[in-house]
């Protein structure tokens, strides 16, 4: 015989179990709190490593540089040596220039001045002694003595055929008194100028430098 139950029970439904989160077991536990700071000893480690080879980098870096800039500095070093020593050297060559210009100054002049000596020493007469002689291209001066004035008055005559214009400064009689010796000279002085282009008296052969 079939029941059949017209008021059925509502019957509650059977609680699911649900899932929670995953429980870790005491041993996985230990090996998380044992890697975990292995892990980061590593990793510092390697950073580490890292900054000795960056720092190393650094420290090659920095004494190429320290070697490069005494390269420079023995460069700058001798590129100022070599500026002082062309300095130095331009200032010799200046200084040679002109010795050599006062040489050849001094050579011209000195043979200008030969005619004029030659002039003299030809004029001059026996009997006459120069003291003094001062030469200038515009003329002179000279200062000497005699025994004979008349032997002055021939260096007069005798000079005048090579300067236009001589003058007496001073002519003087006097008497030195050496001993018992009692001795009669006679000094002059005289200046003179206008060096003749045209010598009257064997101007051309002094000029020329011929005996």
């Amino acid at each position: 015989m079939i029941k059949i139950n017209l008021n059925p029970e509502k019957r509650k439904p059977k609680a699911v179990k649900r899932g929670g989160p995953p429980s870790i077991t005491l041993k996985n536990k230990g090996i998380l709190y044992i890697g975990i700071p292995a892990i980061l000893i590593a990793a510092e480690v390697v950073y580490s490593v890292y900054l000795n080879s960056k720092i190393n980098d650094l420290i090659d870096q920095k004494q190429q540089l320290i070697q490069e800039r005494a390269k420079y500095k023995d460069v700058e070093r001798k590129i100022n040596q070599l500026k002082k020593a062309v300095a130095e050297s331009e200032r010799l060559k200046e200084t040679t220039k002109l010795k050599i210009a006062v040489f050849n100054k001094l050579a011209s002049e000195k043979a200008d001045f030969i005619p004029m000596i030659k002039a003299i020493a030809v004029s001059l007469p026996d009997g006459v002694w120069l003291r003094k002689v001062d030469i200038l291209r515009s003329g002179g001066n000279l200062t000497g003595f005699a025994f004979n004035p008349k032997f002055i008055s021939n260096f007069y005559d005798n000079l005048s055929g090579y300067y236009s214009r001589i003058k007496f400064d001073t002519v003087s009689k006097n008497v030195s008194k050496k001993k018992a010796i009692s001795l009669k000279y006679y000094s002059f002085s005289f200046s003179f100028g206008g060096w003749k282009k045209n010598k009257e008296k064997g101007g051309n052969n002094i000029e020329s430098g011929k005996p």
